[in-house]
């Protein structure tokens, strides 16, 4: 691991909501470089590279967060708030940036979805130009992160709205230029201001070089105290309700709502003008939705030309959309129905591109109750077609429902089989039953289909198509009648006695999770008997490292060994060294084996996985 960076001459504290690529302009006009000469000195790209990243909006990692923190004299804490990450549970748009589809460990995964600003910038003036404080005056005041969230329309210091371009050259603010995304507009020009406008109107001429930080009137006004309250319940991700709800989710729930509300007002625009707060908000959204091209945020995109789920270019023209899509989602629920009926009514065919990620969006981030309010008008303006196969059984309901689907392990206990299957004659070890039966108690829970039940609990795609390796409840099993409801009822209330475990969250913290080599060493090596690791490096010594730490992972996490990240590739060619022994593995789990060495490995690994769930230390 290369030394970390030294230590600037000089720094500068990180302003409130201020931004990494902002944070960099200031501290750069402070020290007299360029950007891009900053940049290497903190560690943040290599010496030979030109450019920075985009994805270090998202949030620094390993290196970088330690490089740029001795640079700065920054904390961890301070470094990661110049980044979106303190946004990833708040707006979903980040969590997608940053967890994906599957939801498996903060990291900057280099996608950039919609209403999220990456390519540029909205921006206050008179945020810009600072408090009037000597550093401020000298290097003027923060670009704020939270420009950059599309959903953010007004400043609600200035109470005042933002804006999108410079008024110079009217391209937008900090505009990245070319096909790539990049952390700061023309890295490598010195002697600007950073309140200066850095774009480059034609490839032949400079900077454009005007000043952002002059407060300049708009033809919108300025926003009325019904959407000032809009934007401070969006900054806390409650735009609709009344009380803060304790589900930890709730908030980007709702957010996620608001965002397909949006879209369904937008596709059917302007069937809803009149619920925009003025004519002049109207108009600005109208001027939006007819302007050329992509919407900011899919500026790069090849296939983006029209998509209904971005957002619109103007800070006015978002808080008309906002506007009505929270007005219709705050309305009393029979009001609601109505209004989301008569929206749904007109919608143009599901199938249409521009819908982009929308229906993604809706069965893995909406609420439930919205989720379903839609669902049952989708379903009226678009009936389903008579099935050609026979489905899939559909969920069964309990009568009491008081366990959380977070509580359900991808590997269901053997305990938890028995109460299932205690009626008829099960096979010994049957797998795809047992995956089958977890994912019916999540759907149960949560009105998810079996699929999405299914990759809720992480079981691969692949295996669900296959009814050896995935069997849903049927009336008839293994030759015997069997009550569906009465099964999942039984089962349900076994799941209410015991005692709760995130088993969810513990698939998330330990989604990459494999021991490490040196835990292994200490583990054999406390062995009392004669028996010791086999030799280093060997095939046999690899074999058991990566079955023991498949099933220490399907410990800590109540999963299947065989989906353990130290199993699967790239760790592990299909042939080789590290190929599975079912041997080991079976050793590894069978307790009535009389062998003194495995016995042994067994109670270790018990003992090494309750360390880990138990200190809250653990980076693991």
């Amino acid at each position: 691991m290369p030394p970390p960076p030294p230590r600037l001459p000089r720094s500068l504290i990180p302003l409130p909501g201020e931004d990494l690529p902002g944070y960099t302009l200031r501290l750069a006009h402070r020290l007299d470089l360029t950007p891009i000469e900053l940049l290497r000195q903190t560690g943040l790209v290599a010496s030979d590279r030109h450019v920075a990243p985009a994805r270090l909006m998202l949030t620094m990692e390993g290196g970088e967060l330690t490089g740029f923190c001795a640079a700065t004299t920054m904390s961890a804490q301070d470094a990661l708030g110049l980044t979106f990450r303190p946004y990833v549970t708040s707006y979903p748009p980040v969590a997608e940036a940053m967890l994906g589809l599957g939801g498996f460990g903060i990291r900057a995964r280099g996608v950039f979805p919609v209403w999220l600003l990456t390519t540029s910038t909205r921006y206050c003036p008179e945020c810009l130009a600072g408090d009037g404080s000597p550093i401020q005056q000298r290097h003027g005041g923060p670009w704020q992160s939270q420009w950059r969230m599309a959903t953010n329309f007004a400043c609600m210091e200035h109470r005042s709205f933002l804006r999108t371009t410079c008024p110079a050259c009217e391209l937008p603010a900090q505009m990245i230029r070319g096909n790539s995304r990049r952390l700061i507009p023309e890295p490598h020009v010195g002697g600007l201001h950073p309140a200066q406008c850095r774009n480059v109107p034609h490839p032949r001429a400079g900077t454009c070089g005007a000043r952002l930080d002059t407060p300049l009137e708009t033809g919108a006004g300025r926003p009325t105290p019904e959407l000032l309250d809009l934007q401070d319940r969006l900054h806390r991700a409650q735009p609709y309700g009344t009380s803060r709800s304790p589900d930890t989710m709730a908030g980007h729930n709702r957010m996620s709502d608001l965002l397909i509300m949006a879209t369904l007002t937008r596709a059917t625009w302007p069937l809803t003008a009149h619920h925009a707060s003025n004519d002049v908000l109207a108009r600005a959204l109208d001027q939006d939705l007819e302007r050329p091209g992509p919407a900011p945020s899919l500026r790069l995109s090849t296939n983006a030309a029209v998509r209904w789920d971005s957002e619109p270019f103007t800070a006015p023209g978002t808080a008309a959309l906002l506007g009505i899509s929270a007005k219709i989602l705050n309305l009393p629920v029979p009001d609601f129905r109505t209004e989301l009926g008569y929206v749904v009514s007109r919608l143009p065919e599901r199938e249409e591109t521009a819908w982009g990620h929308t229906w993604l969006t809706l069965k893995r981030d909406s609420s439930p109750l919205f989720r379903h309010e839609l669902h049952q008008a989708l379903n009226q303006r678009f009936p389903r077609p008579l099935p050609t196969q026979a489905p899939l059984p559909r969920p069964h309901l309990v009568r009491k429902r008081s366990y959380r689907p977070d509580a359900i392990p991808q590997w269901l206990p053997d305990g938890w089989l028995d109460v299932a299957t205690k009626s008829f004659n099960r096979r010994k070890g049957n797998a795809a039953l047992r995956r089958g039966l977890a994912a019916h108690l999540v759907q149960t829970a949560t009105g998810m289909s079996l699929k999405e039940a299914a990759t809720y609990l992480g079981i691969p795609p692949s295996w669900m198509a296959d009814w050896s390796r995935f069997r849903p409840l049927e009336e008839r099993i293994h030759g015997q009648d069997a009550d569906l409801g009465e099964i999942l009822e039984r089962l349900a209330d076994h799941v209410r006695s015991q005692r709760a475990i995130d088993y969810h969250a513990r698939r998330h913290r330990f989604a990459h999770w494999t021991l490490p080599e040196p835990e292994m060493q200490k583990i054999e090596a406390n062995y009392p008997g004669h028996r010791r690791r086999r030799l280093a490096g060997s095939q046999s010594g690899l074999r058991l490292h990566a079955c023991f730490s498949a099933m220490a992972w399907s410990q800590l996490t109540g999963s299947e060994w065989r989906l353990s990240p130290s199993l699967l590739p790239p760790m592990t060619p299909p042939t080789g060294p590290l190929a599975i022994d079912a041997t080991v593995i079976s050793m590894l789990r069978s307790s009535r084996l009389q062998y003194d060495y495995y016995n042994y490995l067994r109670t270790a690994m018990t003992n090494h996985c309750s360390r880990i769930l138990t200190d809250p230390d653990n980076p693991a």
